[in-house]
């Protein structure tokens, strides 16, 4: 699971549904790091170590701060936990 670091709640009932996405993290886990060089956002990359992160928990939960921020320097509004 994800750990909530603030007020993530909202956040991170998205990023599970992600998370659990077979097309999505197949193609994360095996063509992004491939394509890195053509793909190169923050956000993207953030996603990608989250999603590695949680595959080698080993059922422990994972504090997502590095998707957080990388939202909050793409997207002003959603900086700070408020």
């Amino acid at each position: 699971g994800l750990r909530n670091i603030g007020n993530t709640c909202f956040m991170n009932s998205i990023l599970q549904p992600l998370l659990a996405s077979p097309f999505l993290n197949d193609y994360f886990l095996n063509q992004f790091a491939k394509e890195k060089h053509q793909r190169q956002t923050r956000l993207a990359q953030t996603y990608y170590e989250l999603l590695k992160s949680c595959r080698n928990s080993g059922g422990s939960s994972v504090t997502p701060s590095a998707i957080k921020n990388a939202v909050s320097r793409t997207v002003s509004q959603f900086s700070g936990y408020g």
